[in-house]
């Protein structure tokens, strides 16, 4: 699939800073999130250069901008010194509107670290006379405290990953956005039926999918051992430090400071919680990771060692229950997306477990109204019933406030009893899997 998938929101904000030129621009996301093919988008009907940096050598980076440079001007322009850049742009392109694009720009800074101080300088006093729309653009956000204008990328949303597999049901779309997530690269890896691509992507130590898990949790954590023995303490079910830091045999300090430090890189998340649990909860925050570590990762004997094809058979119950979970947090994405919110979490009891009937609680306007929402999720099984119903609102009651709404979301549907209980009922929201993939 060509082009740029969704990303409507980004590319308008895009346009209206071009608007303002000369201007500085600043984007950051972590890699694979499509900041290129965004870019490459915005700047289609527009004249641009694209520099990047590259890892290797100082004399690499000058090669790879100079002939980017002879490209847009029709002949050769050639400098040795990574400060003449700028001067170089600025005689190029005159008073000629262009978008000038600097790409990966930590690996510019590694080779040349006097290049901030060349921005910076061309920035304040150079920039102003051009008609220039300057864009930096970087996987560390640390470079947005020199810029008015910043675009922080984020993963796409389950709604926005619909556009990558136009022919897909609502089930399969789950199915892949609950796998790989909002990454747009994975998504467009994500071709064909959802067990074939899960069987021939992930049942292989050598395919495309686990070697990314690999190279991501080995490129963003200095210690990718003590990382591994984190996150598959994580995926075994455990969830605040004590614990975290017990299965994974290492000082719950030194598992403090890993876990902040890969929460910073997207690797885990820290959740928010309501219940009597106060302590704080961290969970994978990557889908394929999350995956990798739930799932792929107990059948690695059998993965390496025998049938990848048997592998994948053994696993079908645990792909089920993990996609279930990933149902779960769509819902909770669902709510986020169709209500203003002021608060949403899982109800948690003292050990930090999750309750076994309240999937999630959120605090909600409903029609101008605050209103205190409890949820039940079910992706798989028997249709939900009126006894469904009536344990989550038995359950509700421990949960302080009096305007509450009942809502139950299910991929299998609801029985005849429960569906007309629910039609002469404005407390009580029935949600299919078709609603939830309708926006």
């Amino acid at each position: 699939m060509d082009g740029c998938v969704g990303r409507s929101e980004e590319l308008k904000y895009l346009e209206d800073v071009y608007e303002k030129v000369p201007v500085a621009c600043a984007i950051c996301g972590r890699r694979h999130l499509g900041k290129t093919t965004l870019l490459r988008t915005f700047c289609s009907d527009k004249q641009h250069i694209y520099l990047t940096g590259v890892p290797g050598l100082k004399s690499d980076n000058i090669e790879e901008m100079c002939r980017n440079i002879s490209r847009f001007a029709g002949r050769d322009v050639h400098f040795d010194d990574i400060m003449d850049l700028f001067p170089a742009l600025k005689n190029l392109c005159g008073k000629k509107r262009v978008v000038v694009i600097i790409d990966r720009y930590s690996d510019l800074v590694y080779n040349f670290p006097e290049f901030n101080s060349y921005l910076r300088t061309f920035m304040n006093r150079e920039l102003p006379s051009t008609k220039m729309m300057l864009i930096v653009c970087d996987n560390d956000s640390s470079i947005f405290g020199r810029f008015y204008y910043t675009l922080d990328l984020k993963p796409m949303t389950y709604i926005e990953c619909k556009g990558f597999h136009p022919d897909y049901t609502p089930m399969e779309h789950l199915t892949a956005y609950s796998i790989v997530g909002g990454t747009p690269a994975y998504q467009r890896l994500f071709v064909g039926k959802p067990e074939d691509v899960v069987r021939d992507q992930f049942f292989d130590h050598m395919s495309v999918y686990s070697l990314e898990v690999e190279s991501l949790v080995a490129a963003e954590t200095e210690v990718s051992s003590a990382c591994v023995k984190v996150l598959s303490a994580m995926a075994s079910g455990v969830q605040n430090v004590r614990d975290i830091a017990d299965r994974a045999d290492i000082s719950a300090s030194y598992c403090s400071k890993m876990l902040e430090d890969m929460e910073h890189k997207g690797l885990v998340q820290k959740e928010v919680s309501s219940g009597m649990s106060r302590r704080a909860v961290y969970t994978i925050g990557s889908n394929i990771i999350r995956f990798f570590y739930e799932v792929v990762y107990r059948y690695t004997h059998h993965v390496e060692f025998e049938s990848p094809a048997d592998s994948f058979e053994l696993a079908k119950d645990d792909i089920s229950a993990f996609v279930e979970r990933g149902f779960k947090s769509v819902c909770m994405d669902y709510v986020t997306h169709k209500y203003e919110y002021s608060f949403i979490g899982k109800l948690r009891k003292k050990d930090d477990s999750s309750d076994s009937i309240i999937d999630f609680v959120a605090s909600v306007n409903a029609n101008e109204v605050r209103r205190i929402m409890t949820a039940r999720c079910r992706l798989l099984g028997e249709p939900f019933s009126r006894k469904d119903l009536d344990e989550l609102m038995d359950r509700s009651r421990k949960i302080e406030g009096t305007n509450k709404m009942f809502v139950l979301f299910s991929g299998t549907g609801f029985d005849h009893d429960l569906t007309e209980y629910a039609k002469g009922n404005v407390n009580v929201l029935l949600v299919s899997l078709d609603d939830v993939y309708r926006g």
